[in-house]
């Protein structure tokens, strides 16, 4: 397990754009949501992200990758390594009350984390967090390419969050820890957007998600979170690929 204590957190400006998708396969609301933050040059993470290869073919499960830039020091800038993710990370590191980040760290439902390579300690917190009903049941309708969401009452103040992934990709690591091997990452998160705060009343969302399906995202991830980086209320996957 890597670590490393933060002393700043990363703020970068995440900008919605509402604008269109025609869906391949259906959409649906898994039951848990799994966010692995790792790194290309972690030799501790591979073991994890062959884990997520596995979470990812259960349909009641999110699996998120998370690539994170602060290992790249080492010797080998992580390809799909992004900023927003180390914030993301950051926040959750303060929600817990923890005293660093590490990878790789696997958060379930934004309600705790685990060691993202530990398979029994993973499996054993689905399926906890699998046994639970949802704190929300949401509906939704495709009319073309807009996606409208319903959003029933609900008790506390959430924040809306969309994440456009990619569903697997191969890298040959170069230099760095992992250098000479090749390593697969699942639903690889490259796009991180804020679409704002819900207080909890009823309300029709639409979502125009062609954009980010022409930017080449083979799925999106809509997540409503308790506000301040806290539990998972609900969650929706979108594939986005013909």
């Amino acid at each position: 397990m890597r670590k490393l204590i933060l002393t700043a957190l990363l703020a970068p400006s995440l900008l919605l754009l509402f604008t269109g998708v025609s869906f391949a396969a259906d959409i649906h609301q898994p039951k848990s949501v799994m966010e692995l933050y790792t790194s290309q040059g972690c030799s501790s993470c591979p073991p994890a992200d062959r884990l997520m290869g596995d979470l990812v073919k259960d349909k009641d499960v999110l699996g998120l990758s998370f690539a994170v830039t602060y290992w790249d020091y080492i010797g080998w800038k992580d390809t799909f390594g992004s900023p927003a993710n180390d914030a993301r990370q950051a926040h959750y590191r303060d929600s817990f009350h923890a005293r660093y980040v590490y990878t790789p760290q696997m958060v379930v439902d934004g309600r705790t984390h685990v060691v993202g390579s530990d398979r029994n300690g993973v499996t054993a917190l689905l399926d906890k967090d699998e046994a639970a009903a949802p704190p929300l049941t949401l509906a939704w309708n495709r009319k073309g390419d807009i996606l409208e969401v319903d959003l029933p009452q609900g008790s506390e103040e959430a924040q809306i969050w969309l994440f456009g992934y990619d569903t697997a990709k191969s890298v040959n690591v170069g230099r760095g820890e992992n250098s000479g091997r090749s390593l697969t990452y699942h639903n690889i998160v490259r796009d991180i957007h804020d679409a704002g705060s819900w207080d909890g009343s009823p309300r029709k969302l639409e979502l125009d998600l062609t954009k980010m399906r022409a930017e080449g995202r083979d799925g999106c991830a809509f997540i409503i979170q308790k506000a301040n980086y806290g539990p998972v209320f609900a969650a929706l996957n979108i594939p986005l690929s013909n």
